[in-house]
């Protein structure tokens, strides 16, 4: 209570159902790509990968490390969306954006089969997504009670 008898609140917004979800979808998406990274690390010397990508071991490793640090990139971004960084907001709005683009420009490009049905699943997954952190009143309370 202030000194003038007003209550006072600090309390901020709490996190909306689809922030969580989408937070819960980067922790999964970070869980994975550390998994791949070790995969690849344990198996950068096996023939029968060798074989199938055409790759030698050093290739394959550089790919796992690559893995290794989309992962702690997905965990902090998951992280700071969670806690309502604006940051982490635009972080998630820019790669699912780019992503869209790139999924369109290669249905119109490779027009056929499944690509077409990952590149509309693609696109819808990032409408959802952008409506979650931009186009939701709660979430953008939750973002605006935050630093």
């Amino acid at each position: 209570m202030a000194s003038d008898g007003i209550v006072t609140s600090s309390v901020s917004a709490r996190r909306p159902g689809v922030v969580t979800f989408v937070g819960v979808v980067l922790y999964i998406k970070a869980a994975l790509a550390a998994i791949v990274g070790i995969a690849l690390l344990v198996e950068k010397n096996n023939s029968a990968l060798l074989d199938a990508t055409g790759r030698d071991g050093d290739y394959i490793a550089g790919t796992a490390i690559g893995e290794f640090v989309l992962a702690v990139l997905l965990f902090a971004v998951a992280w700071y969306l969670m806690s309502g960084a604006k940051f982490a907001r635009i972080a998630v709005a820019i790669v699912v954006g780019l992503r869209m683009v790139v999924a369109v420009w290669w249905m119109i490009t490779h027009f056929g089969g499944a690509l077409n049905w990952n590149a509309i699943i693609t696109v819808g997954i990032g409408i959802f997504v952008l409506w979650a952190l931009y186009g939701n009143d709660e979430s953008d309370a939750y973002f605006e009670g935050h630093p």
